[in-house]
């Protein structure tokens, strides 16, 4: 029985988070030929507050990035 946990941070929608575990209970049947009724995701979800990667939190990168993006799309108009 192929066991499929991911984890990810909190803000995908319930629409999104279905495709990406039917896409991998495909991938498993079709990549390591598990039965369909044999596969097992779940999705573990954490706030953007508790996770971090190379010294920065995740809620402070993504804030970095929007503030690039609205500042390069500034100068763009």
């Amino acid at each position: 029985m192929p066991l499929v946990n991911i984890q990810m941070a909190e803000g995908r929608s319930p629409e999104a988070k279905k495709a990406l575990m039917d896409a991998i209970t495909d991938a498993m049947v079709e990549h390591v030929g598990a039965p369909r009724a044999s596969v097992r995701v779940w999705i573990n979800e954490f706030p953007n507050t508790d996770f971090m990667a190379g010294g920065e939190l995740l809620k402070d990168k993504q804030e970095r990035l929007a503030r690039e993006k609205a500042e390069a799309e500034g100068d763009a108009g």
